[in-house]
């Protein structure tokens, strides 16, 4: 059997509160924009899977369901999921019953594939599907989309959850339609990005695990891509590190889980002041002002979580009888439950969602296009291999001449630094896949281990300054053993800058012979 080519249908989910299901199912938007009739039908599927859970494992959904008369065998692939947008391989073939039958998957490389993940092992059903869904064909900005209404129930053996989900299909034209149509329904109702699939949902009831924090995932470009090539690759990247981090930054069980959402947005708003000579200003400003207010969330907790971690509990850990202490402690675990709370707001604010879905809007249109013909913004066009010097070479000479005698430099001046080399490493990272044969390994390594030592003293800094705000909040219940405990601490910081300070000036050394790898170009 040949293999054939799958359907590759992009989607975006989108979560619907309970509140808004009324006004949505009557929302004038959408009436106005339906061709013919809506329909509503009753959906049940099962999604298999082996008892050791294999093909979740290689991000692979095997679903059956009945379709009037018909049993319906669907195989999803894992794709990429950006602002909610899901664009993944679909293969879907009739069945004689409700049981699924491997051989007949008509792709040769994905049958072979999965009966080698399954391994003669019995599939068995692990998730089910009970849903009632309201589907109806729209016309929007030049482009024919599919809406589906999904209300219902995902069932496991572990448990069940609700269902309250619209997803808007694109069936013909421009994926940022999808974007568009969300953004307008967007002003009446609480809409928000989903970035989990319905069986995953259910393999996480089932399984009983949360979201874990996640690192960026890799930039890959040819040799010859463009510098709009890196830069779809590169916000692409960005908004995903933001939403697989948001579910574990809003839990705030892990610290890692804001640490990863915070790079997250750090390494975007690199990227928009990496690209800003080619990027529309009317464009980039609004994201630059609502990505500084995300960030600024995410830096309240992120601070008391390094304080907490890296400076309060050792010092416990060498005094652990000390009740002075143990109250600041207690005061700053207070602290950052108020830091979170505050987190929690602004993720769940309509402020955040918003952004997620203009960033991919702005991606699936490649919006930056739309500005007039200018030098600048051709540059976008040219090989971004050719570019690289232009774009990392001013900022590395920069950055030697922020840090020349930076190992007796104020606190400020060190923290300019900081801030600078954070926005040269990233630019690095964005664009080292073009230069394939040279070594980047080295020139990032001693960067990044400068930008370490650089950001323990910033840590340092931080940690007196939430001291005092510390004392601060305890008021006048801070007596003598208090101040003494402070003082404690901010001996061991102090101890810390100077141990950090002595690293600086042998980092800096070794920076300073870092060959740029750009200069293969």
């Amino acid at each position: 059997m040949e293999p054939t080519p799958p359907n590759f249908e992009i989607e975006l989910k989108l979560e619907v509160p309970a509140e808004d299901l009324p006004r949505l199912q009557r929302h004038a938007r959408i009436r106005s924009l339906t061709q013919g009739r809506a329909t509503t039908r009753e959906l049940r599927s099962t999604y298999f899977d082996t008892a050791g859970l294999d093909l979740r494992r290689r991000g692979i959904a095997l679903r059956v369901r009945k379709v009037g008369r018909v049993w319906l065998q669907t195989v999803k692939t894992a794709g990429v999921v950006h602002a909610g947008l899901f664009e993944r391989a679909e293969h879907e073939v009739t069945l004689p019953s409700d049981r699924p039958d491997v051989t007949r998957i008509p792709d040769a490389e994905l049958r072979a594939a999965i009966e080698r993940e399954i391994g003669g092992r019995t599939l068995q059903p692990v998730v089910e599907t009970q849903l009632r869904r309201t589907q109806r064909r729209v016309r929007f900005a030049g482009s024919e989309l599919q809406l589906a209404l999904d209300v219902g129930e995902i069932r496991t053996r572990s448990g069940s959850a609700p269902v309250r989900e619209l997803e808007l299909e694109l069936v013909s034209g421009r994926s940022a339609a999808l974007f568009g149509l969300a953004l307008g329904l967007q002003a009446d109702l609480d809409l928000r990005p989903s970035i989990e699939s319905k069986v995953a949902r259910g393999y996480a009831l089932l399984t009983g695990e949360r979201p874990s924090p996640a690192m960026a995932p890799a930039i890959s470009l040819r040799p010859e891509a463009t510098l709009e090539d890196v830069l779809a690759a590169v916000v692409g990247t960005c908004v995903q590190q933001i939403q697989a981090n948001q579910v574990p930054a809003h839990d705030g069980i892990d610290p890692e889980g804001v640490h990863q959402m915070r790079v997250g947005v750090r390494r975007l708003r690199s990227a928009l002041s990496l690209f800003a000579p080619m990027l529309p200003l009317e464009q980039a400003e609004p994201f630059r002002q609502e990505l500084r207010w995300l960030a600024a969330e995410l830096g309240a907790a992120r601070d008391i979580d390094v304080f907490l971690e890296e400076t309060l509990e050792p010092l416990l850990r060498h005094r652990p009888d000390d009740p002075a202490l143990k109250r600041l402690r207690d005061e700053a675990l207070e602290l950052r439950a108020d830091a979170y709370r505050n987190l929690r707001a602004a993720l769940d604010s309509p402020r955040y969602p918003r952004l997620q879905l203009q960033l991919g809007g702005w991606l699936a249109a490649r919006a930056w296009r739309e500005q007039p013909l200018s030098a600048e913004g051709a540059i976008l066009f040219a090989p971004a291999r050719e570019q690289t010097a232009a774009l990392l070479g001013r900022r590395h000479r920069k950055a030697h001449e922020l840090g020349h005698d930076i190992a007796t430099g104020t606190v400020e001046e060190q923290h300019r630094l900081r801030v600078h080399l954070k926005k040269l490493r990233y630019g690095a990272e964005f664009l080292r896949s073009v230069h394939p044969r040279a070594d980047a390994r080295r020139y990032l390594r001693r960067l990044a281990r400068l930008q370490d030592v650089l950001g323990r003293l910033n840590d340092v800094a931080t940690a007196e300054r939430l001291l005092y705000q510390l004392l601060e909040r305890l008021g006048d219940e801070a007596g003598i053993a208090h101040h003494r405990a402070a003082g404690y601490v901010a001996g061991w910081t102090a101890r810390l800058a100077e141990s950090h300070g002595l690293r600086l000036a042998k980092r800096w050394k070794a920076f300073e012979k870092a060959e740029p790898f750009w200069e293969d170009a």
